[in-house]
């Protein structure tokens, strides 16, 4: 990920070998691309494809903030193959507005050091098939086969696990199956991210200490959120009352 504020700067012509996915946070963005020059501004999903020639830069004082995506081809490679069975294929159009994606995107690399890992990956692959639906050849997700037993194990895992900050890559590792499947799997059959998953047990499980009268900081510890901030918050999310309100039941 990158983030540029410019004010007097132009890029000259360049390719870059990743796929980019770029946002306008605020001002106005030349662009020459595909042979022509361009406009671009907060409405904007600038995507570029591997060995594109462009540039960009300031066309007033009031320059442009940006935030850019940089994705490896084998990343894109292997979304395409585990969800749509397609092979590598280039974006269609080299700008299109939905600005339902944009806030999703713009809010995944904004603020991306706030998130867990398990759920900022999950969220960002969960935006790129859309984008990919949209803005390639690749309109339809494969079907799934059910995998009733690789949920129930998954679930098990992460009940097992619950206190412990893991990665998809891990639970990929764990049930030797694609990071991309899994995901899409387990969404299928619990409708929730696995990392949504991981916060419902947690807070099922600080429920358990508080109603056995530990301290609310030490039922945080225990369960992994990071302080007991993000367990309060996450514990009125889910049952609409603090943690020491839950707890003053049982005293």
């Amino acid at each position: 990920m990158y983030e540029g504020d410019y004010n007097n700067f132009t890029f000259e012509k360049h390719v870059h070998d990743e796929y980019t996915i770029s946002l306008i946070e605020k001002g106005h963005m030349g662009a020459f691309l595909k042979g022509f020059n361009h406009e671009f501004d907060k409405s904007s999903i600038i995507t570029i494809n591997p060995d594109e020639v462009h540039s960009c830069g300031v066309l007033s004082k009031e320059g442009y903030k940006h935030h850019s995506l940089y994705l490896s081809p084998d990343s894109i490679k292997s979304i395409l193959k585990d969800n749509f069975n397609k092979s590598l294929l280039p974006f269609k159009n080299f700008a299109f507005s939905n600005d339902f994606i944009y806030r999703r995107l713009y809010f995944l690399m904004k603020y991306n050091s706030s998130f867990m890992e398990l759920s900022w990956e999950s969220e960002l692959i969960e935006t790129l098939n859309v984008i990919l639906q949209i803005n390639t050849k690749a309109t339809d997700i494969t079907t799934l086969p059910s995998h009733y037993d690789l949920i129930k194990k998954a679930k098990e895992f992460i009940n097992d696990n619950y206190e412990n900050d893991f990665t998809l890559d891990d639970l990929s590792r764990e049930f030797n199956i694609s990071k991309y499947h899994f995901l899409r799997l387990f969404k299928k059959h619990t409708f929730v991210s696995p990392h949504t998953y991981l916060m419902i047990r947690r807070v099922e499980k600080a429920k358990h200490f508080l109603r056995n009268g530990w301290d609310i900081s030490q039922t945080a510890y225990l369960c992994g959120f990071t302080d007991q901030s993000h367990l309060n918050r996450k514990f009125k999310q889910l049952t609409g009352m603090t943690p020491g309100k839950y707890k003053s039941f049982f005293l």
